[in-house]
Parts: C-alpha cells; structure tokens; sequence
C-alpha cells in the first residue's frame, strides 16, 4: 500500500508540474473515515462498492476534468486483472486509469470507456497508452526524471519514500 501511495503521490506531482490542479478523491484519502466502519454488508452493495473502487485523484486544467485511478505493477508483463477494470468501469467508466510499469514508457494511461471488457484474466499493456498522450500538458523531460525515479524505486525492496519533488 505505501508503494502505491508513492506512485499516486508521483503522478500527482508530474501533473501539478505540468499545470493541472489535483486534489485526492478516492476511498483511501478522503474517505478512510468511511472505509473504517464499513460492514461485510455495506462494503458489498453497491453504494459502499462504488465507494471502494473511486478513483484516485480528480485532475483538472481549464479544458478538462478528470478522474483519475492510479495503478503499480512491478512485475513485467504487467498483469492488470479484468476484474479490476470492470469494478472501476461499473462505476467510473468515465475515468482514466493510470498504470506505472518497470517497463517501456513506465507511465501509461487509458480512459475506461476505451477498454472493452474482456473474457480474458488480464489486460495486457499494449491497450494503454503513454501517460503522456492522454496528459497532454506532460513535458518528455519531466516523463524521463520520474520514469528513472519510478524505476529506481521498483528495484528497492523498502517501503520507504524516495524524495522524487523538484
């Protein structure tokens, strides 16, 4: 969990850097009052589902608003399970998630409603994009700084935090 809270942390500063206003949204960070009292039964109807699977972040700029659901997979090929993508797509098919790889670009993204779903197990990664064709305010150099970051910390077996701000 710090690991992904790391990722979350690094997609939103790569976004701030690129001129996006980003505020936390989902369950575990503006919720984790709720996600504290939730029973067996509640945290399976819908409602306390749609609470459970809500996006990561809200990225906005003066064109766009957006959802946005990060994901970190440190195994190559990344294995991102269906059943994931239609818990996110049952209630926030509107959003983007975001997925950090130690491979390729690192960083990719796909809108939800993009992705079909599928029989299959998992997604493979060639169906996302680079993080900065949907993002498109990200700058090459500021993608190739974290991507180094990102890999770096993949390798490590810590939980601990890199300082990745500039």
């Amino acid at each position: 969990m710090l690991k992904g809270s790391l990722y979350k942390d690094m997609i939103r500063v790569i976004l701030q850097k690129s001129g996006y206003s980003v505020c936390p949204y989902g369950y575990e960070s503006t919720l984790s009052d709720v996600k504290s009292r939730l029973t067996k039964e509640t945290r399976n109807s819908k409602t306390g589902r749609r609470i459970r699977f809500s996006p990561d972040l809200l990225v906005y700029d003066d064109q766009n608003v957006m959802l946005v659901e990060v994901k970190m997979r440190g195994k190559s090929p990344p294995m991102i399970r269906a059943s994931e993508i239609q818990n996110v797509k049952e209630f926030w098919n509107d959003s983007v998630l975001v997925i950090v790889v130690p491979e390729g670009n690192i960083f990719y993204a796909q809108r939800i409603s993009e992705l079909e779903i599928q029989q299959n197990d998992y997604y493979q990664l060639s169906e996302f994009e680079k993080f900065q064709d949907i993002f498109t305010r990200v700058q090459p150099e500021d993608i190739s700084y974290y991507k180094s970051i990102a890999l770096e910390n993949m390798k490590t077996k810590k939980k601990t935090h890199t300082r990745f701000f500039v």
